[in-house]
């Protein structure tokens, strides 16, 4: 049927136009009956059984949705609608069919008021945003699989890496000790077992690792080369992992601190050699300063010039570490480390009695100890075979010492297939000091050092100003210039025992014997120093 508001073509069972919602067929209570009566309804084929109806309902299906003519438009305007309805009751249109078509349906049925013909220009939209959704959903799909997979790999690189290698980082710390600034640096490793810094060995508790060094020591540590105001502190470190490869990290960081003034007299460097059993300390420092020598306080041994001078006992051994600490108000404590070394003997060897061996006659007994295989041997003429125990490897050996007052000599211990040590010592021929500075003669400083080996054991006497001290202590050693113009230096190498305390620059009067040259200037073995 045609919809007489918009002509649009429906078909007969709608009661209402698909197109624009216009009501087609009137309830039975609103015909009147003079339209029943007056109405014209054409004759028309009805279908007459179920198969042709089905039949006509699936031509009319096909045929609503195409155009009308013109003619077909001008035709069904003029249609009744109620032409539809008979009231004969061997047609299929009749009043049961009607009540059934006009029953009004229950509330809760969905019936739709209005049907819109579809436009091709809008299905085209709509089909282009479904493409157009489809295409962001697909994209959003492919992005998160993307986040999800490389967070995946991720995983299992950094999985691999943690049973591959140790995983460490590290950071740093301003901190106190006891009031005093230091700094911590602090290692995460957690899958480490270790970390070594500048030597040492830390644990790795609950996969961190805490050193605290002072900032003195770390000045003492870096500040070679560097201005005093500003250290860069660089520090290497080692994590040690079980069954790892070791991670290497570097820590860097500036103290702005200056450290306490401390001068280092005696030794002139951090580390020296030794022979005696004592060796004396020498330090310069701020007055009022407080030094500490391997946790021993000292400060009272500082004179008014800032200067202090201890003497110490010096261990048997290869090294022997002493640490300086010096604290002045408004400084960094300053901490310096000195190592004073043993010569290292292949065949062991010592001797009794204290150097130098004292003898009132010209044979020197001297006893000791050495390896029960060794061989002695002495560069001084010998009174007879040493002897040596075949269980303990104590010895007694005799040797004679032609001068008056010190007498160089040189003990060699030589065991066949482990080697030999040296020992070198001095004996001393008692003679009163009256005696002894009477036999003294005047120095000739040109021809002694031409000829190193003349006059080897004379007494000589000079006069001169300290020059370079290069050790003191059981054994002192130093530089004398001799020389009566201060333009040109002619110096003398003096050793000399049983304590002695001389600066640069002193002049002395010295009394000794001379034995050779060292380093090609005459040595004396100063029996008499006086300071003048």
């Amino acid at each position: 049927m045609l919809c007489p508001n918009c002509g649009t073509r429906n078909n007969y069972y709608h009661r209402y136009c698909y197109y624009c919602g216009y009501k087609l067929v009137k309830d039975r209570e609103e015909v009147t009956p003079y339209e029943k009566e007056h109405s014209k309804k054409p004759e028309i084929d009805q279908p007459t059984s179920h198969e042709e109806m089905v039949d006509q309902l699936q031509i009319d299906e096909k045929t609503a949705d195409q155009p009308l003519t013109d003619e077909e438009k001008t035709s069904d305007q003029d249609l009744d609608l109620d032409y539809l309805f008979k009231t004969d009751r061997d047609n299929i249109w009749n009043d049961e069919a009607l009540d059934w078509f006009f029953e009004e349906p229950e509330y809760m049925q969905q019936f739709p008021l209005r049907r819109h013909r579809k436009d091709k220009g809008s299905t085209l939209a709509k089909r282009t945003a479904k493409i157009c959704t489809a295409i962001m959903v697909l994209a959003v799909f492919l992005f998160i699989s993307y986040i999800m997979v490389d967070q995946i790999w991720r995983s299992k690189d950094k999985t691999a890496g943690y049973g591959t290698n140790v995983i460490a980082s590290t950071s740093v710390e301003a901190t106190t000790i006891d009031g005093k600034p230091a700094h911590k640096i602090i290692v995460n490793a957690s899958n480490g077992e270790s970390v070594e810094v500048l030597g040492k060995v830390y644990p790795v508790i609950d996969g961190k690792a805490e050193i605290v060094y002072e900032d003195a020591f770390l000045y003492s540590y870096f500040s070679q080369g560097q201005k005093e105001d500003e250290i860069v502190i660089e520090l290497d470190i080692t994590i040690h992992g079980e069954d790892l490869p070791d991670t290497k990290e570097k820590v860097t960081f500036t103290l702005t601190q200056p450290l306490a003034p401390l001068t280092l007299i005696h030794p002139e460097s951090d580390e020296t050699m030794v022979e005696g059993k004592k060796y004396r300390i020498i330090l310069e420092v701020e007055p009022g300063s407080q030094v500490l020598i391997n946790g021993n306080n000292y400060s009272d041994l500082v004179d008014e010039e800032g200067r202090l001078e201890k003497e110490v006992e010096v261990p048997d051994e290869p090294e022997n570490v002493y640490e300086i600490r010096v604290s002045t108000p408004g400084y960094a404590d300053h901490i310096r480390y000195i190592v004073l070394k043993r010569e290292v003997m292949e065949v062991p060897l010592t001797i009794d009695q204290p150097i130098p061996v004292q003898t009132s006659d010209s044979w020197a007994k001297i006893t000791g100890t050495t390896h029960p295989q060794a061989v002695l041997e002495a560069s001084l003429e010998t009174r007879s075979q040493p002897t040596i125990d075949p269980e303990t490897g104590n010895f007694t050996l005799y040797v004679k010492a032609n001068a008056s007052g010190y007498t160089p000599c040189t003990i060699t211990a030589r065991v066949e297939g482990q080697g030999e040590s040296k020992l070198n010592l001095v004996i001393e021929r008692l003679l009163s000091e009256s005696e002894y500075t009477r036999r003294a003669w005047a120095l000739d400083y040109d021809e002694l050092k031409s000829n190193p080996e003349l006059h080897n054991g004379r007494i000589f006497v000079f006069e001169g100003i300290v020059k370079d001290i290069i050790a003191l202590g059981d054994k002192s050693a130093f530089t004398v210039d001799v020389s009566s113009d201060s333009s040109s230096e002619q110096l003398v190498y003096v050793e000399h025992w049983n304590g002695l305390s001389v600066r640069s620059g002193n002049k002395v009067r010295i009394f000794g014997n001379r034995w050779g040259n060292h380093e090609g200037i005459p040595r004396i073995l100063a029996k008499y120093v006086y300071r003048r």
